[in-house]
């Protein structure tokens, strides 16, 4: 997991979020997480997530439209 943290995953990231990213940015966002990364994975510390379902999501959108 921590090798995969490049500044391509990182701008790939942010592309799919929308979230205009200089090259550099990305590349200095890479380098501050990979060593939080390289812990986690080494500790094999396990983070659930919580995910809202699409029929929320679609819910919500069918509410924000009124």
């Amino acid at each position: 997991m921590p090798d995969d943290i490049s500044s391509d995953r990182v701008t790939a990231i942010a592309t799919a979020a929308r979230v205009p990213l200089a090259p550099i940015d990305a590349e200095r966002i890479a380098r501050a997480v990979a060593p939080t990364a390289a812990r986690f994975a080494a500790a094999k510390i396990d983070l659930s997530l919580e995910t809202e379902p699409a029929s929320f999501a679609a819910m919500q959108q069918r509410e924000i439209g009124r």
